[in-house]
């Protein structure tokens, strides 16, 4: 009898999972946030800005369902990362499951990259679906392709992160969701002259969450490159590691 050898083999299986969990959640979120936006559309107004004065919100805010759109994955976009990242090795490494994956041939690399992959689909899907209850509402999703990049952005830095430092503890995300909130109290301590050296260096040496977020400009030049060398690189090296070094092989806790 014939079996399956196929890399995609478990494709199927991952799909299924990520619409049961998180996917379905965030659909439910999107249509009770797109049912209380409907229901009381009409006392949503965007402030009124004077003549010479900065949009509090944003430039880039012109609509209520912008407004809506920066509001809720502002508050929930790292938190959303994490649902759908922080169990692929976490709970596969807590619970044994990997002995039972890889008992077939079968590489760690492709399996770990594939839920990766399914996870950044489901996050870039997630704006969307909101955009669609958004627009049946107030006649507008709220979205651009600037705001699409940032939490692509988002995803590949704290997604990647999160990969890399599960690969050792199954409370990965825990710790990336804490080096998260240090990175933005060194960025806002950094601009002043009360950081000490080695701080400093240590600020430098983290992911560069500060970097992005729908709440921040998208990065630019240096900025840009920084970022996508840091997640690629962390990708890389979680993946490399879950190959040359798979769970269950010693340096896991």
């Amino acid at each position: 009898m014939s079996r399956d050898h196929s890399p995609l083999r478990y494709l199927p299986w991952f799909i299924r999972d990520a619409i049961m969990w998180p996917l379905r959640l965030f659909v439910l979120a999107a249509v009770a946030i797109s049912i209380l936006v409907w229901r009381f559309k009409s006392n949503l107004h965007l402030p009124q800005v004077r003549p010479g004065q900065p949009n509090p919100m944003g430039a880039d805010i012109t609509s209520i369902a912008q407004l809506m759109q920066s509001a809720v994955w502002g508050l929930c976009l790292t938190v959303a990362i994490l649902m759908t990242v922080g169990g692929i090795i976490g709970t596969d490494l807590e619970r044994g499951y990997y002995r039972s994956w890889f008992s077939k041939p079968m590489s760690p690399l492709w399996y770990y990259l594939q839920r990766w992959m399914i996870g950044a689909i489901v996050i870039l899907v997630s704006p969307v679906l909101l955009g669609l209850g958004l627009a049946a509402s107030l006649g507008g999703t709220g979205l651009s392709w600037t705001f699409m990049a940032q939490i692509a952005l988002t995803y590949l830095l704290i997604a990647s992160a999160t990969m890399l430092v599960s690969r050792f503890t199954s409370r990965g995300w825990l710790l990336v969701f804490l080096l998260g909130i240090l990175q933005g109290v060194l960025q806002q301590v950094a601009r002043s002259d009360f950081l000490p050296r080695w701080l400093l260096w240590v600020h430098q040496a983290l992911p560069p969450f500060q970097l992005v977020g729908v709440r921040v400009a998208l990065p630019q030049g240096g900025d840009l490159w920084h970022v996508l060398a840091y997640g690629v690189a962390m990708l890389v090296a979680s993946l490399l590691l879950l190959r040359y070094r798979p769970l269950g092989g010693g340096i896991t806790t």
